[in-house]
């Protein structure tokens, strides 16, 4: 509770040092086709820092964000998340503000990406659907074979609600049954349906039918690029927190194993 309260304080008072409302949601959403950045995906560099999460990560290859993966502000990743994903601000204010609280300096109103690498907080957390737990070592890295079970629950080469449920349920089986420190609680729950909405919904377009191509999801996990060259394009309402919780919703009410999820988040 003291940590929680001592976030909030923290989050408000670097946040209202950063955020000029009107200003910043003044002409948010995609970036135009004309923009370099689409075509502009680069590896990251030396010296560049990278995240425990693909969707940032791709931003930052293409530049959408900083490319280096430094000084991360809200009003940057406001920007940046929206003219790359079209994601609305609610959810990027949100999540930036946790991403405050990684940093080593948090009252300086920005973080490196590689600050969100941190075992189970802001955003890390077992049974990822493409990093190991962890226990094993590298948790921040993409590992292949997670990330591929998770494709073989698509076999017709979309996407959709009931197979996403199921590489959920899969991944934390995996994980529970590997992982002698396995944790899972509600911050892991909200987390892993968050993430598998946010990857459905910015590949795809839909708020409910989990509906993608998933050449575009393998781009982005796999070589965490945004999928352009192969027909992607931002879905042209934005990714809200409302429109992820619905499908949070739909993957919950899906998932085999969702009586035994529901017991282990209460204990």
């Amino acid at each position: 509770m003291v940590r929680t309260w001592t976030a909030v304080s923290l989050f408000a008072a670097a946040a209202s040092a950063q955020l000029n409302i009107p200003s910043l949601l003044f002409g948010l959403g995609p970036a135009p086709d004309s923009d370099v950045r689409w075509q502009d995906w680069r590896k990251p560099g030396p010296n560049d820092v990278r995240s425990p999460c693909p969707g940032l990560n791709a931003l930052a290859n293409h530049n959408f964000i900083h490319r280096d993966g430094r000084n991360m502000t809200i009003p940057h990743l406001v920007k940046g998340l929206a003219a790359g994903l079209n994601v609305g601000p609610d959810f990027t204010i949100a999540i930036g503000g946790v991403g405050l609280f990684s940093s080593p300096n948090p009252l300086g109103g920005s973080f490196d990406l590689n600050d969100l690498d941190q075992h189970n907080f802001p955003i890390e957390h077992d049974a990822s659907l493409s990093r190991k737990d962890a226990f094993f070592g590298n948790d921040y890295s993409y590992y292949d074979p997670f990330f591929q079970d998770v494709i073989s629950f698509f076999p017709s080469g979309k996407t959709d609600i009931p197979g996403a449920a199921k590489a959920i349920a899969n991944r934390t089986d995996d994980s529970e049954a590997t992982n002698p420190e396995f944790v899972y609680g509600a911050r892991e729950f909200i987390l892993r349906y968050g993430e598998t909405s946010l990857y459905l919904q910015t590949m795809g377009g839909s708020d409910t039918d989990g509906v993608a191509n998933v050449d575009y999801v393998r781009s982005l996990f796999e070589k965490e690029r945004l999928p352009y060259a192969l027909g992607w394009r931002p879905r042209k309402e934005p990714i809200t927190l409302n429109s992820l919780g619905l499908m949070i919703f739909e993957l919950f009410g899906a998932n085999p194993n969702a009586a035994p999820e529901g017991v282990r988040i209460t204990q």
